[in-house]
């Protein structure tokens, strides 16, 4: 099977139903067959050639659905950029990813205006949702002008189809190339683990970022005729009453998320409520809440494991199984579930030998899901490769019924409502605060949002530091995910012999005095 095939094979059978809805437009199968074709031809009439590296940047849109597909049908390599990512990280991407064209939503212009003069390799800017400033194209008249033939000759199953960015421990994002075949295993799993119900009567709801794992819902819900309804952002309000509404049965959130809908559970009308897969990963999900939301929601929960360096779940914890821990092992509502149809997972040791059930360890995972490599860091990709394994950077165990538990983090990464965040993000950024002399950024843990940013500083000598306004300055200058919530000051950082500062002891100290009873 290849991307292409599916793709045309869901146009040609389903040609009169609904593919997209946004609440305002609706298109049909047939049309989408059409404007993705329009994109797809405008975009090569701008001189742009299979394997060339396009980018958006806007937020979820039916506009954002059309480049995702049109690139992926003219062998076009497309990024999905954080719409709410600051100025420094979109230049870094779309310049070391040699992105030549970018999309993004008009709204965004004087953003987007402000990084042109860093970005000689971008040839061409083209803007949607309003109307283009004169440096761009305007993507209703491109695709106004442009052919409705069919694709030239499909990308292969090899040909890189994507480029995805995480972070290391540096806050140096890294390039995760993905091609087509991963996708098609993507998909694959999708359809047998995570949806296997999904039919063209169904309705999924695009609510988190496509840019993040709602996008891997578009191909296999497609895939079965099933309508797609995008909405920009999260809404809470608005995300309850399309569950009644519009018959919604399947979505992905994370947990963070859910929480909120179920803070507001008076405005849910359960009895109108379709819901059989909503999908949801990125971050722990506390078994308590767990249980609550299965109260609430129904057994609709599919739990998703996995990383862009291997997407997007090779782990599932399935709708029957937290039912069946709900009842009778509740420390099952705490694992990841169990490896995917044509995923193999094993527990390795430092020197890469797998370890019996039980034994905590590297998780790591095989098969076609795995990526291609990294953008041009060979050394990184070899430094996760073990033989036909991947190691993944988590610690954890599987038990005796297969079940893997993830149980800690061998990086410092710190998961908020979903998102990750690296410190030394927050570190390069807090660093500049005239009052700091030497700070660390740690994850605490939160109910909500699973955990919040934690700041512990020493202050410059003859300094009066004020946690207050250090905390206003700190959201001036950081995105939501990275704001610092909280900050402890003291005399000095613990260090190694080394003089490094040792995060580790300040993580379990810190969480300890917030876990110790009032």
């Amino acid at each position: 099977m290849s991307l292409t095939a599916l793709l045309d094979n869901a146009f040609s059978r389903y040609a009169g139903r609904i593919a997209l809805d946004d609440g305002r437009r609706r298109f049909t199968y047939r049309e989408l067959d059409r404007r993705t074709r329009r994109l797809g031809h405008a975009l090569l009439a701008l001189g742009l050639r299979p394997g060339d590296t396009i980018a958006t940047v806007q937020h979820n849109s039916v506009e954002m659905v059309e480049f995702d597909l049109a690139a992926a049908r003219f062998g076009l390599v497309r990024t999905l950029l954080n719409v709410r990512a600051p100025a420094a990280d979109h230049t870094y991407c779309l310049e070391f990813g040699r992105v030549k064209a970018l999309v993004f939503e008009a709204a965004l212009a004087p953003h987007i205006d402000a990084l042109r003069p860093q970005l000689p390799g971008v040839e061409h800017w083209i803007a949607v949702g309003g109307p283009a400033p004169g440096w761009a194209h305007a993507y209703d008249d491109l695709l106004a002008r442009a052919s409705e033939a069919p694709p030239p000759a499909p990308p292969g199953l090899d040909d890189a189809h994507s480029l995805y960015f995480t972070s290391g421990t540096t806050g140096r994002p890294k390039g995760v190339v993905l091609a087509h075949r991963n996708w098609v295993s993507i998909t694959t799993a999708h359809l047998l683990d995570a949806f296997p119900t999904a039919s063209h009567e169904d309705t999924a709801l695009l609510a988190a970022p496509l840019s993040h794992a709602t996008g891997s819902l578009v191909l296999p819900h497609l895939a079965r005729g099933a309508r797609l309804y995008v909405i920009d952002h999260f809404d809470t309000e608005r995300i309850l009453t399309l569950f009644a509404t519009e018959g919604i049965t399947a979505s992905f959130m994370a947990p963070t998320m859910i929480m909120l809908l179920m803070q507001h559970a008076q405005r849910l009308d359960r009895a109108a409520l379709r819901l059989k897969g909503l999908f949801y990963g990125g971050a722990p999900f506390p078994a308590e809440r767990l249980a609550e939301a299965l109260e609430l929601f129904g057994p609709c929960f599919v739990q998703g494991y996995g990383q862009w360096e291997a997407p997007v779940a090779f782990i599932h914890l399935k709708p029957w199984e937290h039912v069946e821990a709900l009842r009778h092992a509740p420390h099952r509502l705490q694992s990841a579930g169990k490896p995917g149809t044509f995923a193999r997972v094993a527990v390795l040791d430092d020197d890469g030998n797998e370890l019996p059930p039980g034994s905590t360890g590297e998780i790591a995972t095989a098969g076609e899901h795995l990526m291609v490599g990294y953008l041009d860091n060979p050394e990184a990709t070899a430094e996760l490769r073990v033989g036909p394994w991947q190691r993944t950077g988590d610690v954890g165990h599987i038990d005796g019924d297969g079940f893997v538990y993830i149980t800690d983090r061998k990086k410092d990464m710190i998961i908020t409502g979903g998102n990750n965040v690296y410190p030394r993000q927050v570190e390069e950024v807090l660093y500049e605060h005239p009052d700091v002399r030497e700070l660390a950024v740690i994850g605490l843990p939160d109910p909500l949002w699973g955990e919040t940013v934690h700041v512990v500083v020493s202050a410059r000598e003859g300094r009066t530091f004020d946690p207050a306004a250090f905390l206003a300055w700190a959201r001036d200058r950081l995105p939501t995910d990275r704001r610092p919530r909280s900050v402890d000051v003291v005399e000095e950082l613990p260090k190694s012999h080394y003089g490094k500062i040792l995060r580790r002891e300040l993580r379990d100290h810190y969480r300890r005095r917030r876990l110790e009873p009032v």
